[in-house]
């Protein structure tokens, strides 16, 4: 043992190296999947859960919005009422279940605001399930668009919620942060270890990235500038969902180039933002209760690299036991049905009516529509909205560039994978983790990553696409 190295036995490195290998293969390996579309293995099982289990039980055969609801509809519906039950437990008769773990009371003893949104997401997973209710809210670009992302999400967190202990518990994060922690400090301003999950949110998915970042700060590995920093740069959807959107706007000829494009610009806002107003002046300090828990800047003078860096790994992989990792994929799990899921609902519906119903968006774009017109895009003040909807949920966008321009369509395309903050999905995780991100500074961050990407992206378009 050198300076007090943790030593590694056999059964360390092979803990460490299995696990971590496993959890790589479910994260990062593309293969080709569903009609040659490559997909990673934990997107294939999501895929097959739905394709094979959930799409068999019909509950309600096109009544609403003439869409079918399934049984992870019907999961999400459960997930909403336990909620809202839990929470009227929690405040009426205290049981103790809630009372006695800190962790179940405070996804049951919520403020007002969560209250209220667990009581309209009730009412509308009912209407949904019912049939019945105004149009406005159960419509096809409302309600149903709402109910279906809340049940995908519910397929992803299945999967997902096991499967990431592999990749951040396990030491890989330890041992690849220990060779590149220099690159990724002098580029992004971030710990070595943050590595993986960068490259997990790049392959992965966005959801799957803000969880990773969350657990790492909320366990002294982040702080909250570098978790913030991750969780609004690094966390873009999937390579598959990127392929599904694509291919909904019309253009999965190009795939390809739009996500080149996609990652090159990415990377230079990754560079950018973090040293600018409002990231660079977020508190660099890990949370008061658990504190640092980080170590890369401490080798032995007499330890190689390689020798530290499995030190650190097999020491992580040594400290985590079953049990812990079974406690805390309960509370993650009841953390993503009890609390996220509501929210979706709830407040994506409303943010959908506005959209829908209101010439809010049309009177708010109309700059937006200006800038696009800076450009030379073409229609832009008839597509100026489709800049800012993406901020209520990512997959807007392709709804509403049905008949553009096809290089409209290309650059507004790619801009909303750009754009990475989507209320609905990772901005709900965002906000209820302890990230010093509110509402406000993810809406300007938002306008901020719009605003530098657009240029970057008609750029780029131009000079090696030819419309």
């Amino acid at each position: 043992m050198k300076d007090g190295m943790f030593k590694p036995e056999s059964k360390h490195i092979a803990k460490f190296v299995i696990m971590s290998i496993v959890g790589v293969f479910l994260f990062m390996a593309l293969a080709p999947w569903g009609g040659g579309t490559a997909n990673i293995p934990l997107g294939v099982a999501i895929d097959w859960l739905n394709a094979n289990v959930f799409q068999l039980f019909v509950l309600r055969e096109g009544e609403v919005a003439g869409r079918s609801l399934h049984f992870h509809h019907l999961l999400a519906l459960i997930a909403i009422n336990i909620s809202l039950l839990g929470t009227i437990l929690a405040y009426t008769v205290k049981p103790g279940f809630i009372e006695n773990n800190p962790k179940v009371r405070s996804i049951f003893r919520c403020g007002p605001l969560y209250i209220v949104t667990r009581v309209v997401a009730a009412a509308v997973v009912w209407m949904l399930f019912l049939g019945v209710g105004p149009a406005q809210v159960i419509g096809s670009f409302t309600g149903d668009e709402m109910i279906h992302l809340a049940a995908a999400l519910v397929t992803i967190f299945i999967f997902l919620v096991p499967a990431m202990p592999l990749l951040t518990d396990f030491g890989l994060m330890e041992f690849i942060g220990v060779f590149i922690k220099k690159i990724i400090r002098a580029l992004f301003t971030l710990p070595g270890r943050a590595s993986v999950d960068l490259m997990a949110s790049w392959f992965g998915s966005s959801v799957a990235s803000v969880l990773i970042t969350r657990g790492q700060h909320e366990r002294g590995f982040y702080t909250g500038r570098e978790a913030a920093v991750i969780a609004v740069n690094f966390s873009f959807v999937s390579v598959p969902f990127t392929f599904v959107v694509v291919s909904f706007i019309g253009i999965e000829h190009m795939f390809l180039q739009l996500l080149l494009i996609v990652w090159a610009v990415c990377i230079v806002l990754a560079v950018i933002m973090p040293r600018i107003w409002p990231l660079r002046n977020l508190p660099d300090t890990y949370l008061e209760e658990v504190g640092k828990q980080i170590n890369e800047d401490e080798m032995p003078a007499n330890a190689s690299k390689f020798q530290w860096a499995l030190s650190n790994a097999c020491k992580r992989a040594d400290e985590t036991k079953a049990v812990s990792i079974v406690k805390a994929g309960g509370i993650n799990y009841m953390n993503a049905f009890f609390d996220l899921i509501p929210i979706i609902l709830a407040w994506g519906t409303i943010g959908l009516m506005i959209v829908e119903l209101t010439p809010i968006f049309d009177f708010i774009s109309t700059p937006m529509g200006w800038f696009l017109s800076l450009f030379q895009i073409e229609a832009a003040m008839d597509f100026g909205h489709v800049t800012l909807i993406g901020f209520i949920d990512m997959f807007l966008p392709a709804l509403f560039l049905g008949g553009a321009p096809a290089e409209t369509q290309f650059i507004l395309g790619a801009l909303s994978i750009v754009q990475v903050i989507y209320l609905a999905e990772t901005g709900v995780l965002i906000i209820k983790s302890k990230i010093p991100l509110n509402i406000g500074k993810l809406f300007i961050i938002f306008m901020m990553r719009t605003i530098f990407a657009l240029p970057l992206i008609v750029l780029l378009t131009r000079v090696f696409l030819n419309f």
